[in-house]
């Protein structure tokens, strides 16, 4: 594959970071950028609460899997990052839901902070175009 080969994605919708893309194709492989609680302005949704965040996590997950023509269960691979351990089971509930019996890979980290003090979860994940 040629570096001419890879394709970044900016969803419809999306607030537009300005150093990074939220996905890259690379062949069948979608691999999405950390996403935290930001709306389509831009804006951190429920500053330092976990669920409101989570929401959001996955809706920009869901935005971003949808624009490349995938869903969740096309994700191979998933990453959390929090900030506060005891926000685990929340971030997993919210995370079952969207993947309902789908159940990929999961590592989950807990990290000293992430971009703003204010964000308590970002999710990355990895997925796959089927041939």
């Amino acid at each position: 594959m040629a570096l001419n080969d890879l394709q970044p994605l900016e969803p419809q919708g999306m607030y537009r970071p300005a150093s990074y893309a939220h996905a890259m194709r690379a062949g069948r492989t979608l691999y999405v950028a950390g996403q935290v609680g930001r709306d389509e302005a831009g804006q951190l949704v429920a500053p330092n609460d976990v669920q409101g965040q989570a929401e959001q996590v996955f809706r920009n997950l869901e935005m971003v899997l949808q624009a490349a023509g995938l869903s969740f269960e096309h994700i191979v691979k998933i990453t959390t990052y929090l900030t506060h351990p005891a926000d685990a089971s929340v971030v997993a509930e919210r995370r079952i839901r969207a993947l309902g019996d789908h159940r990929p890979p999961h590592t989950g980290l807990i990290v000293a902070g992430l971009g703003a003090p204010e964000v308590r979860v970002e999710v990355e994940v990895i997925a796959f175009f089927p041939e």
